[in-house]
């Protein structure tokens, strides 16, 4: 099987090879020796929905590019793949998913669910860092980041996989992991309205305007807006299981002087959808209701879509101001609130304290908005720069839930009992809050010419608060305050072998305060709850030349304390563990070759070995490898793509193991490593004299083979239970500008 997919990935690649190749007979393409310089500045992320003439690199071309002078792998997909060759609905996780050592599965359809086991070198989604124009965001809970619920990918500049922790001003909750580095579009120099219509798969519609206002006058401190307003409607891979979608994003960008400017940015989402309750489905279930089972809309049964919905709201809003002080001086500040409120009707089961016959179910809400500063001073000396800045962020968390019995109309109480003051019919209810307290400095010391040296260190502090008339779990009244203090070391180093070809290498430190989870206990004082803590080294090589790009890494992480958290897929139950120590270690590459003008050979591969220190078990869900192959092609307005991801095999085991003692586990599974192929093929012309400026259609065709495919995601008794891929879908687009 495997054998026969590779080899019809090969024959599609070699096709369009021999469509692309006979266009660039006799063309120029850059040489070996004409290495890109690399700039320093920020690059300005501005969508043309159809590009001109350009050079065109093997890293132009690529999907995602990295940094000659970085001191940690880095993979940055760039807005030119996400705008010609990622599906419309697509979200930050579907992106990222070209990068190597990135899996991700959503079940629901390319960005229309959140993603289900993203995982970044082994590392769950909790355990990474997420940023949006380096804002640190997270779920205050468990530092989870919600993909599909804030940035759709027509109001996304880049995406940047940085795989380590950074350096000491990488601020954020989980850098250990990494991070997911996403910025914001740009504003364009000149006015344009552009409206795009998509239509696919699963009957979606996606509809997007954008407004480019450009500059608002003649002088050189003119400022410029963007404004964007989109609407998504789908039934989801998933059976009767819709979601409606609206999102509006603004971003104003003001020049003060010469040396200043200010950034006004807001994005706002409202989602409804249909949640299946049956997230994961066991082979029987997958035979006997269909792969793509979700839900139906028969009152009578748990799995109705009356009783299965979620509304969500989300925002973020910032105010920045980036300053050239002085020569030396320079100032990057920015003042910022988000927010995540979603209300859940979910679990539905027959019988309530009312009558056995009677459908229940529950409402579980959490609520919580954050609001922070991020300031950083950057002093240029002569033989490098000193980078000093703090983070400060206070998250406030309202979460409740409470059973219901949709058959009366009301609460899961009949006799209208109390508990702790409270109507009986409530499981939790709680409020917490996070304050987030960073520091940091270090200095980028040029040694010599080819060796620069990045010693820093960063301080926290982290506050937990605790006020639970109902706590999780426990139903006892719990208030309740932890606070954690930690000084982290970094250092890296990168070398120049040649203008063209650099060496890098890291070691720092990780930190990570217990989830939320940790304190559903009478008295978490006697729990003894610990935060996790890294230690990450790597090393690693990048080059890169007009014809070929390619970087390849090593790492090793030393984890102690690693928390695992699941929920059965029967009981909806949370099972909590803590492991000793783990470890990860693997390798990392990429590349990519101009074959021809405007075509290129990208691939890269990853090996990730995830154990328990103790028991030496691997790490449930957790991809063995990964890898990605295929060719790019963009000249004179055609676009074209055609490759293949694969994600290797994982394990799972069944609920109340001991992740230290191997003989706990009871019962275990395990699927199989895979392919799924995408393509996408566009067209486009820029106009002149004609009102109409532009305008471009693409095709975007996912699953490209139609594979039948399912990940083993969790084990409740001895019966595994299923993520279950969606079969193949397409979405075709038409844009254009006036």
């Amino acid at each position: 099987m495997y054998s026969q997919r590779l080899l019809r990935t090969t024959l599609s690649l070699a096709v369009l090879a021999a469509i692309a190749a006979p266009a660039h007979a006799g063309t120029t393409t850059a040489t070996d020796d004409q290495a890109q310089a690399r700039k320093r500045t920020t690059q300005v992320l501005e969508e043309i929905e159809v590009r001109g003439s350009r050079e065109e690199t093997a890293s132009s071309l690529s999907p995602s590019q990295t940094d000659l002078d970085t001191m940690q792998p880095k993979s940055t997909v760039s807005l030119e793949w996400i705008s010609n060759h990622t599906a419309p609905t697509s979200d930050y996780a579907d992106i990222a998913n070209i990068t190597p050592g990135m899996s991700t599965v959503n079940v629901a359809g390319p960005g229309l669910g959140e993603a289900k086991q993203m995982t970044m070198r082994g590392f769950n989604d909790n355990q990474y860092n997420v940023t949006y124009d380096g804002i640190p965001l997270g779920d205050t809970n468990d530092f989870s980041h919600h993909s599909s619920s804030y940035f759709p990918a027509k109001m996304i500049g880049e995406v940047s996989v940085e795989r380590g922790p950074g350096g000491a001003s990488q601020l954020g909750e989980a850098t250990f992991g990494g991070t997911i580095a996403i910025r914001s579009k740009d504003p364009r120099d000149a006015f344009s309205f552009t409206p795009t219509l998509s239509y696919g798969s699963y009957g979606t519609e996606l509809y997007h305007f954008e407004l480019n206002s450009g500059r608002l006058g003649d002088g050189p401190n003119s400022g410029r807006v963007i404004a964007s307003a989109q609407y998504n409607a789908t039934d989801t891979y998933r059976t009767d299981s819709q979601l409606h979608r609206r999102t509006t994003y603004f971003k104003y960008v003001q020049p003060v002087g010469d040396h200043t400017e200010i950034t006004l940015l807001s994005n706002h989402n409202y989602i409804r959808f249909n949640n299946p309750d049956k997230t994961t489905l066991t082979q029987n279930q997958i035979d006997t209701l269909g792969r793509n089972f979700g839900l139906n809309n028969d009152p009578t049964s748990t799995d109705c879509a009356c009783y299965n919905y979620q509304n969500k709201r989300t925002d973020v809003d910032y105010i920045g101001i980036d300053s050239a002080l002085s020569e030396r001086w320079h100032l990057s500040d920015k003042l910022y609130t988000y927010a995540y409120y979603n209300d859940s009707h979910e679990a539905p089961t027959i019988g309530t304290k009312a009558s056995p016959t009677n459908m229940g179910g529950v409402d579980k809400v959490n609520n919580y908005r954050a609001r922070g500063n991020v300031l950083t001073l950057s002093y240029d000396t002569a033989s490098g720069q000193l980078r000093t800045g703090l983070w400060y962020e206070r998250t406030d968390n309202d979460r409740y839930n409470i059973k219901l019995d949709y058959t009366t109309g009301g609460y899961d109480n009949p006799k209208n009992t109390t508990l702790n003051g409270l109507n009986n019919a409530y499981k939790y209810v709680m409020v917490d809050f996070l304050k987030m307290q960073q520091a940091f400095v270090e200095y980028e010391w040029r040694m010599t010419p080819a060796l620069t040296v990045t010693p820093g260190i960063r301080t926290l502090q982290v506050t937990r608060d605790i006020n639970a008339p109902i706590n999780q779990t426990t139903r006892l009244p719990l208030n309740y305050s932890q606070t954690w203090n930690k000084t982290l070391g970094f250092l890296g180093a990168n070398y120049a072998f040649t203008q063209n070809w650099h060496a890098y290498a890291q070691a720092a430190q990780g930190f990570l305060t217990p989830n939320l989870n940790q304190f559903y206990v009478p008295n978490p004082a006697e729990n003894k709850t610990r935060p996790q803590e890294t230690m990450n080294y790597q090393l690693g090589t990048a080059y890169q030349s007009g014809r070929l790009a390619a970087d390849a890494d090593v790492f090793y992480i030393d984890y102690k304390n690693y928390p695992l958290s699941a929920v059965d897929p029967v009981t909806k139950d949370p099972i909590f563990y803590l492991a000793q120590g783990a470890t990860m270690r693997g390798a990392e590459v990429e590349g990519s070759f101009l074959i021809a003008r405007g075509l290129s050979l990208f691939a890269n591969a990853s090996t990730i070995e995830a154990r328990f220190k103790n028991s030496h078990l691997r790490i449930p869900n957790v991809p063995s490898a990964t890898a990605a192959i295929g060719f790019n092609y963009q000249h004179a307005g055609f676009t074209a793509s055609l490759h293949e991801k694969y994600s290797g095999g994982q394990y799972a085991y069944a609920g109340g193991f001991n992740p230290d003692i191997a003989s706990s586990v009871t019962a275990s599974a395990h699927s199989g490593g895979y392919w799924r192929a995408a393509m996408s093929l566009g067209y486009g012309q820029n106009l002149s004299g004609s009102w109409l400026k532009d305008w471009k259609i693409r095709l975007q065709v996912d699953n490209l083979f139609d594979a039948k495919q399912q990940v083993v995601d969790s084990v409740s008794g001895t019966t595994p239970y299923y993520l279950v891929l969606p079969t193949r879908s397409w979405f075709a687009s038409v844009s254009f500008s006036i």
